[in-house]
């Protein structure tokens, strides 16, 4: 049965109440591009401002550069670019060693944007040369399978790995003008869609230990953040992938598919549950699978694939859901933390994962909303 969707709620102002505490809210109020620009400055600058320890190329930074990029490219600003710069710098435009493992190439996404505007090779001559190792070192026998399996991360075997890699393959042939990159992208893509898709749910399993999983109330158990890894990064396929290509049409379609369920099961607040099909598995909202679904969604009707009618309110009551997890200071809340399958999440968990997501996601609305 489809969610019935309330009326939309105002967009979240900040409040001037001291900093660590929730923004709080005011109905009725019409969303402006002002407003998601301001939240979107206090998110990234908290971002920076607050390192989370890890290492610059492991996957949870490579998506909050990749969310930092889609924002410097809405709102440039001297200081974002200088902070990609000096990341890349840093790790001396390196990906962290393993050439099939997806989670690797994620970083890589702003190494090649970052390439297109200052067509400096170094910036990508060794994220190419990983990709190119991929060709002719790859295991020739397919092997998808996660449990049992000691080579499981030379293929994308989990639904994670859809964000991870694909989007720098595609983006890889865009800035080099070589198909190959793409071709092999779109026969990773699709084996692992083949293996993890449930035509039933039209959503993905976050790898095959979950074939047969359900929750404690008998439903099927799909991850949130799982997959808004993949409707994301269909976007981020998309995006660097040429209008004329002979696969895009089945990149759009799986989007659409992926969209119109996911509207079924948003919850009335405008947020998804960690475990998708199941609210008492997990009863409160997570943010990093509704951001990326919130960039989707909105990336989905600013390009004309999903219906403005039909998709912009749910789009404008995720959004909404996710201010309001944003503290004054711009620490994004209820983000669940690294993991591989539905969990618990406290209002205080961030990650910069979630960070990047949101960035994506605000570009996206900003974009929606009509001057």
């Amino acid at each position: 049965m489809k969610t019935k969707l309330l009326p939309l709620l105002s967009l979240i102002l900040f409040a001037s109440c001291s900093s660590g505490q929730p923004i709080s809210s005011v109905n009725n109020l019409k969303p402006n591009r002002e407003v998601v620009l301001s939240i979107m400055e206090k998110v990234a600058d908290w971002q920076l401002a607050n390192p989370s320890g890890k290492e610059l190329w492991v996957w949870e930074y490579g998506t909050f550069y990749t969310g930092l990029m889609s924002y410097y490219k809405l709102n440039p600003q001297q200081k974002h670019y200088n902070a990609m710069i000096e990341m890349g710098n840093s790790l001396e435009w390196k990906l962290k060693p393993h050439p099939y493992l997806a989670d690797n190439f994620t970083i890589a996404r702003t190494y090649l944007d970052l390439y297109e505007i200052t067509k400096d090779f170094k910036m990508i001559d060794k994220t190419k040369y990983t990709m190119d190792m991929a060709f002719y070192k790859r295991p020739a026998k397919v092997d998808l399978r996660w449990e049992n399996n000691p080579h499981k991360l030379d293929w994308w075997s989990w639904c994670d790995a859809l964000f991870m890699a694909p989007p720098a393959f595609s983006k890889m042939s865009e800035v080099t003008g070589d198909d190959k990159y793409l071709n092999e992208m779109d026969r990773l893509w699709r084996l692992t869609y083949d293996y993890l898709y449930d035509a039933e749910e039209d959503l993905f399993f976050r790898d095959d230990s979950y074939f047969k999983a359900r929750t404690k109330r008998g439903k099927k158990v799909f991850w949130s953040r799982g997959n808004g890894w993949v409707v994301g990064g269909i976007v981020g396929v998309l995006n660097a992938m040429p209008e004329d290509y002979t696969g895009r049409e089945f990149y759009e379609n799986v989007l659409k598919r992926m969209a119109n369920r996911l509207l079924e099961i948003q919850s009335p607040e405008g947020f998804w549950y960690s475990s998708l099909l199941d609210k008492d598995e997990f009863d409160i909202k997570e943010t990093s699978g509704t951001a990326f679904y919130c960039y989707a969604l909105a990336w989905g009707v600013n390009n004309g694939l999903l219906e403005k009618e039909k998709f912009q309110i749910p789009i404008l009551k995720a959004w909404e859901t996710l201010v309001d997890a944003v503290e004054t200071n711009g620490k994004l809340g209820y983000v669940q933390l690294v993991g591989v399958g539905p969990d618990e999440v406290k209002k205080e968990d961030t990650e910069t994962y979630g960070t990047g997501a949101f960035l994506l996601a605000g570009t996206e609305v900003y974009k929606l909303i009509e001057k």
